[in-house]
C-alpha cells in the first residue's frame, strides 16, 4: 500500500471513529433527555391532578360558605360545579379514595335538592361533605371534624 493510500485510509479510520464517538455522545444525551423529560411529564401529570382535586374542594368549601351565609343559590350552583368535576376526575383519584369519592356523588340530587328548596341543614351536611371528601383523599382534616346532629351541653 502506497504511503498517500495509507494515509487516506487513517484519515477516514478516523472520520469514522470521530463520527463514531460524537454519535455515541449525542445518543447518550438524547436518552438523558429522554429520561428526564418522562419524569418531568409525569411530575406535570401528578401536579394536574392534585390541582384539579384542589380545585374541586375550594368549590365544596365556597359552597358550605355560600350557605352558611343564606347564599343558597350561589351554594347550589357551586356543590353542582363540585359535583360534575368530582364526576369527572373521580377515575383519577387514588385507588383507596374510589368507594368514598362514589359515596359522596351519590349524595348529589339530595344535596342539590336541599339547596334548591332553601333548607338550613343543607350547610351542615355541606361541612360534613368537606370533611368526608378531605379524608377520603387523604388530606389532613386537624381542627375540622363532621358536625353532629346532638346538642351540646
Amino acid at each position: 500500500m502506497s504511503p498517500r493510500a495509507r494515509n487516506v485510509l487513517l484519515v477516514l479510520i478516523a472520520l469514522v471513529m470521530a463520527f463514531g464517538i460524537g454519535a455515541a455522545w449525542q445518543f447518550t444525551a438524547a436518552r438523558a433527555a429522554r429520561a428526564h423529560f418522562t419524569d418531568a411529564n409525569t411530575r406535570l401529570e401528578a401536579a394536574s391532578r392534585d390541582l384539579a382535586f384542589e380545585r374541586l374542594e375550594s368549590a365544596l368549601a365556597l359552597a358550605t360558605i355560600a350557605v352558611q351565609l343564606g347564599n343558597f343559590e350561589r351554594g347550589r350552583q357551586l356543590a353542582s360545579d363540585f359535583f360534575t368535576g368530582l364526576q369527572e376526575q373521580a377515575p383519577n383519584a387514588p385507588a383507596a379514595a374510589q368507594a368514598s369519592l362514589q359515596e359522596l356523588l351519590q349524595s348529589r340530587d339530595a344535596i342539590i335538592t336541599q339547596l334548591s328548596r332553601s333548607e338550613p341543614g343543607s350547610g351542615l351536611e355541606l361541612s360534613r361533605m368537606l370533611v368526608r371528601y378531605r379524608q377520603a383523599l387523604g388530606r389532613d382534616a386537624a381542627g375540622l371534624t363532621a358536625p353532629t346532629d346532638t346538642a351540646r351541653d
